[in-house]
């Protein structure tokens, strides 16, 4: 079965629908020994479907993803970065030009004040704070000043609304404003006011559960030690922050691979005998959940589940769970996943997997539920080692199992034209020795715990952008996760030396590497939070009547109140997506919370119109059939045309045209995001999306499609086959007002 070149054929005859694990835009490009790579110039994206009339001549506005937050709602810093004993320093030095902005004046008047009465509110805050209000013993504490810790710009704006708030409750009256305004915001603040978190999993809060934290650096074993617990419980879960991590342990769950806790040196003796397979002495029954499939290998009660951390089952009751990269609590987009499941988990014994950071802000989670915690603490397995020199920009450098770091799309392109054959597959191909596939290319999230026979960590960059705060330096833990991952124990073959190296591409950036991996950690502040959906009801009643969703999570955000140790998350998409919201006019309010939640493409605007025609299909119908929607758009087509070609010998698709990889390649992930989006969709609703089964087989279908586009798209110029002699470049680290300077030197 290709796609999956790593398990045993026993394992696909127990699960009858087995789709491949598809190519992973974070796990990049593996480069080969096949010395040859494509010289097809990269169209634009086509219109996904060139056999629909309804899907041509549409694109997604790059301006459309800017942020509806506007650039002045914000102080006038960097970073906050502030100390306990700096807080109220910092908070009266900035809170006039706070209340001068005028985005935050017109917040106000969407949840409902008067122009007026907004004006003359804020000047009131600001002149409270001149005049020594906040100097007074214990106001720091009661008015959530510390909240302005740890914060950047966005995060500041946040924590000045919410001590404006607080402030505001403590007022009888305002002079000049009307008493009603007052009124109206102080019960607009209540109502989005969350100072209990636990108590929104009242399952959860009737059991006494026991926490097990078990954190170290990378490669130190923690992860290993939860999960022989797991597989030693009668029921368990396991939820972890990417899909193809959850797939992972769940193969190796089902393959035995897994030593439970408790097992004798004689039983571990004997299991060795045995290979890989559901046959294996330690195999355990594990089903997947994640946001693209499901995959039921077993039904009972000595089941267990592998899954991503959102499409966690919180009311599942288990003996054992275990939740890895715990740290990601902090996470400013998903960390409401992690807090979600450990406030809320029904299991007996829950294991936490991360770094050392997040001890602190889990013990001041739990001190609301009263629950044990245990904390093991781990040392690396295998020494980690800063190489000396970098790569001075020249690829020729890079070594059989290297794997190159980027943080953009575009560096990742770039190496795959910049020298040898490149395919996107599978990490087990990376893993064989024996596949010709030796170097990896990856993004930050190879940090993330996936088991990879790394030897050395090659950073591209040092720096990444990171939407307003534009162009920034990695934090001390990302580097360190990202660096920790060479040097995998156990992985090692032959005569390799044990342990890890990192460098970095270009010499500039070693010192900083070196440095930052030498820092300590500091502990995480925040646990991120996610509005309820009963705050999202109380909410829209104390709003005007045309308020917008955006107007509706800000106020949830900004007006409302949570415990010190946390903060609301800030999904970058949320313009887009309250946008989206307003636009189609016919959600209630559980319908907004519930696509809030959803994981749709919000960047791809082809797939996002199909996403809609599912909607609205649901709304009009309550019965959304995949096989007629995407047959009417012409997605049916596109792939028919696409295996057409795969299968002629002459490369011509169904329409009797020579098939363009590069060209089609754009509508046919986008089919795939569609087919993604109708999978979640269809996993919490399956009476009104019944075509799971046949989303399945498209989607087996398609991901082999993409397989064999990439994989052509590397090798075939056209319909010739053309090898190509391995070319040794130095990357131009240069940007094209500095190309366009040097060229303008040449003509003199």
């Amino acid at each position: 079965m290709q796609g999956l070149l790593w398990a045993p054929r026993s394992l696909y005859a127990r699960v009858p629908r087995l789709a491949r694990v598809p190519s992973l835009q974070w796990m990049g490009i593996r480069f080969r020994s096949v010395k040859s790579f494509s010289r097809e110039k990269r169209a634009e994206k086509p219109p996904a479907a060139q056999y629909s009339s309804s899907l041509r001549q549409k694109r997604w506005d790059g301006a459309n993803l800017r942020s509806s937050i506007p650039s002045d709602a914000f102080p006038c810093l960097e970073r906050a970065n502030v100390s306990p004993q700096a807080v109220l320093t910092f908070f009266q030095a900035n809170v006039l030009a706070w209340t001068l902005r005028r985005a935050v004046q017109d917040r106000l008047v969407s949840f409902g004040a008067p122009p007026g009465d907004a004006k003359k509110l804020l000047a009131a805050f600001a002149h409270a704070s001149d005049s020594g209000f906040f100097d007074s013993p214990g106001a720091i504490e009661k008015y959530d000043l510390l909240r302005l810790r740890g914060s950047d710009s966005v995060e500041a704006d946040v924590a000045f609304s919410n001590i404006f708030f607080r402030w505001l409750a403590a007022q009888d009256s305002v002079r000049g404003v009307n008493p009603t305004t007052v009124t109206k915001l102080v019960r607009l603040s209540e109502a989005a006011t969350l100072m209990q978190p636990a108590e929104e999993f009242p399952m959860a809060r009737k059991m006494r559960r026991k926490f097990i934290m078990h954190v170290g650096p990378t490669n130190s074993g923690k992860t290993h030690h939860a999960l022989r617990a797991l597989a030693a419980s009668k029921v368990g879960v396991y939820a972890g922050p990417l899909r193809l991590l959850a797939y992972e342990i769940w193969e190796r769950l089902n393959l035995g691979q897994i030593i439970p806790l408790g097992a004798t040196e004689e039983q571990i003796a004997e299991a060795a005998k045995f290979g890989p397979s559901t046959d294996h002495p330690f195999a355990r029954a594990c089903n997947m959940v994640t946001g693209e499939e499901q995959k039921v290998v077993g039904v009972g009660a000595d089941t267990l589940v592998s899954s991503t951390v959102e499409m966690l089952q919180v009311g599942l009751h288990a003996d054992v769970a275990v939740i890895d990269e715990i740290q990601m609590i902090a996470d400013r987009e998903r960390g409401s996943g992690w807090t979600r499941a450990v406030l809320g988990l029904c299991a007996k014994e829950i294991h936490l997997c991360g770094e050392e950071t997040a001890v602190p802000l889990i013990r001041e989670l739990l001190k609301e539920t009263g629950e044990e915690i245990v904390v093991n603490r781990y040392q690396r397995l295998t020494p980690l080692e800063v190489e000396q020199e970098s790569l001075d920009g020249d690829l020729s450098r890079v070594q059989k199992g290297d794997c190159i770091v980027a943080f953009s799309r575009t560096a990742i392109f770039f190496f795959e034209e910049a020298g040898r054959n490149a395919d996107r597959n599978e990490a087990a191909l990376f893993n064989d020795p024996d596949s010709g596939y030796d170097v990896l290319i990856g993004s930050d999230a190879i940090g993330m715990g996936l088991n990879l026979k790394i030897r050395r960590v090659i950073f591209e960059s040092v720096h990444k952008n990171d939407g307003d705060r534009g162009r920034v330096t990695l934090s001390v833990s990302q580097m360190k996760q990202i660096a920790g991952r060479a040097g995998r124990f156990g992985m090692q073959t032959g005569d390799e030396k044990p342990g890890g190296f990192v460098t970095t591409l270009r010499l500039e950036d070693l010192p900083v590497l070196r440095n930052t991996l030498s820092l300590g950690v500091s502990p995480l502040l925040y646990a991120r939070v996610s509005p309820s959906k009963t705050a999202f009801g109380n909410l829209a009643s104390c709003l005007p009547a045309n308020a917008t969703s955006e107007t509706l999570y800000f106020a949830d955000l900004h007006a409302g109140r949570r415990p010190l140790h946390c903060r609301t998350a800030l999904p970058s998409q949320l313009p887009v997506v309250c946008e989206y919201i307003d636009q189609l006019g016919q959600f209630t309010f559980p319908d907004k919370y519930f696509i809030i939640q959803a994981p749709f493409p919000w960047r791809d605007r082809l797939a996002l119109d199909t996403i809609t025609t599912f909607i609205s299909t649901y709304y009009e119908t309550m019965h959304v059939d995949i096989m007629s929607i995407m047959g009417r758009l012409g997605y049916l087509d596109m792939l028919q045309n696409a295996e057409t070609a795969m299968n002629a010998p002459d490369g011509r698709g169904a329409n009797g045209r020579l098939f363009k990889h590069s060209f089609e390649l754009p509508g046919l992930e986008t089919f795939h995001k569609i087919l993604v989006a109708y999978m979640w969709l269809s996993f919490r609703n399956p009476v009104s999306y019944p075509s799971q089964d046949e989303t399945v087989k498209l989607k087996e279908r398609l991901e082999h499609v993409l397989h064999w586009c990439l994989q052509e798209m590397t090798r075939f110029d056209g319909d010739k086959s053309v090898p190509v002699r391995p070319t040794r470049v130095s990357i131009p680290f240069q940007t094209p007002r500095e190309l366009k300077l040097e060229a303008q030197q040449s003509k003199k």
